[in-house]
């Protein structure tokens, strides 16, 4: 493996997911586009496929990657918890995390608790859950 590319992340709300990626953590938008075909039928195993995938960048060029997709299966919704088995969270470093957690919180974004500091006081840190369902670690290291 050469590096992590980036992060794909299915929401079913565009707009929320967009004003907590860009608005409230600071990433810009760099690509949008409306993907169909037999490409992404065949990478993504399901036909007439429509999804809109919009690249957002952080300012040490992260990459997320929101998917919406127009028309995707029936799925029972499956609840993320911080212990469930397979990918539950995405961990990012934070300059002020007791800045972060106080505009993220007044825009009624849901924390596990409050900031923590780590038993070596290396780190301070606390998940939030994402408009997406999953949960965001904010690590701000001391």
């Amino acid at each position: 493996m050469i590096k992590i590319r980036h992060t794909g992340i299915v929401t079913r709300n565009l707009n929320k997911s967009l004003f907590f990626w860009q608005e409230l953590l600071g990433f810009k938008q760099v690509n949008s586009q409306l993907e169909s075909g037999s490409l992404i039928d065949a990478v993504l195993g399901y036909k007439n496929v429509i999804v809109r995938t919009i690249k957002l960048k952080d300012k040490k060029n992260n990459l997320i990657e929101l998917l919406y997709f127009k028309n995707s299966p029936n799925f029972s919704k499956k609840k993320v918890k911080p212990y469930t088995p397979g990918y539950t969270h995405i961990s990012v470093t934070v300059k002020n995390i007791s800045k972060i957690h106080k505009i993220l919180k007044k825009n009624n974004i849901k924390f596990n608790s409050n900031p923590q500091i780590t038993p070596d006081k290396k780190h301070k840190m606390t998940y939030c859950k994402t408009p997406e369902g999953a949960f965001l670690e904010l690590v701000q290291e001391l």
